[in-house]
């Protein structure tokens, strides 16, 4: 029934304005007819009630014709109006012509939960201060006498209880809906915030961060730790002789074998252009030079996009009193050296002295 009643109605993703509102009119007009139908029948053969069941069946009419006009037109604004309206002058009418009486002003409570939503605050508050009004003014009114709850009372604070428990199940279930759509939002900006869109590695931002944090959780936990800058050597004359997609597709490959080659626990990114970088915690510094030499012969071995490759990678220990610009430094130093020696080469750097290791 549900697939029936929303299959004619606008149809919109979730992240768009007006998802919610349109759910709230369809649910509030699938509401409104089994209510006024089912009050109309009542009203009609078991109390008696020719004027009350006369107001209920043009309630049903009215919400029969706004769904139909809102699926052919699918004017949301106008609809969210009409709803708002239409349920308002309808429990409002209802409550005066019963004086008020037989707990009747229950069902003012509902005009507020749809006014808000569908028209905004400022018009939900005008909507409810009126209503709110002529309750008030029909109690002062009332006589005072002994209370007594017949079934017609009975009946009218059942129905407004079932009709708030739907309203706030649907609202709550548009928060936990918008939370997670937002939840997951968050996490794809935060990906794409992190992430070079070419190769899939995190970029130059994210890998700083994650440098900056390991320098100082290890002054705490005196692990060794060593940073590898890795270069493709020779990579612009495989943009000028193979084009620039043919290059792209290196780079992609290339990322895929490192992040193959190196341990889980490693921090890989792309430094910049064909540059790459990569963290190794709680590695030592000759565990680290023969994951470095590996990778090397790894490429070297193995032509990527049928172009043979070779690297030149530098290396430096992190410290414990390093900045991310000193370890940066000291790597991009040896990687420059390596370059300057004839490449396909791995070169550590520390504080005091610069040594090849391939």
């Amino acid at each position: 029934m549900l697939d029936f009643w929303y299959k004619g109605l606008p149809q919109y993703p979730k992240d768009h304005k007006d998802f919610w509102r349109t759910r709230l009119i369809a649910h509030s007009l699938l509401t409104a007819t089994c209510y006024f139908l089912i009050l109309t029948l009542l009203n009609l053969f078991y109390f008696d009630s020719y004027d009350i069941a006369a107001i209920d069946a043009f309630g049903l009419l009215i919400t029969l014709a706004i769904y139909l006009w809102f699926s052919k037109t699918a004017n949301v604004h106008a609809a969210a109006w009409a709803v708002t309206i239409m349920i308002a002058s309808l429990i409002m009418t209802f409550v005066v012509s019963v004086g008020g009486l037989a707990h009747s002003l229950f069902w003012a409570t509902l005009i507020p939960p749809f006014a808000f939503f569908l028209v905004g605050r400022n018009w939900g508050s005008i909507f409810s201060g009126i209503a709110f009004c002529i309750c008030a003014y029909l109690t002062y009114k009332q006589q005072q006498l002994t209370v007594t709850i017949g079934l017609g009372s009975l009946f009218n604070i059942i129905e407004v209880c079932i009709a708030h428990i739907l309203i706030f199940r649907f609202y709550e279930k548009t928060r936990f809906s918008a939370y997670d759509h937002l939840t997951m939002r968050n996490i794809e900006i935060q990906h794409l915030a992190e992430t070079d869109k070419l190769t899939g590695l995190f970029n130059r931002q994210k890998f700083d961060y994650e440098l900056s944090q390991l320098i100082t959780n290890s002054k705490k936990t005196k692990t060794t730790n060593c940073l590898l800058i890795c270069d493709i050597d020779h990579f612009k004359k495989i943009n000028d002789t193979h084009g620039h997609i043919v290059g792209d597709r290196v780079l992609s490959e290339f990322a895929n074998i490192v992040k193959s080659k190196m341990p889980g626990h490693s921090v890989i990114a792309r430094w910049g252009g064909e540059e790459f970088s990569i963290i190794l915690p709680n590695t030592s510094l000759t565990e680290a030079i023969a994951q470095a030499n590996q990778l090397k012969e790894c490429i070297y071995a193995v032509p990527i996009a049928n172009i043979p490759l070779t690297i030149s990678i530098g290396l430096a220990l992190i410290h414990p009193n390093d900045s991310v610009l000193s370890v940066l430094e000291r790597a991009d130093s040896a990687l420059y050296k390596a370059k300057n020696n004839g490449r396909n080469s791995v070169y550590f750097r520390d504080i005091e002295l610069t040594i090849a290791t391939s």
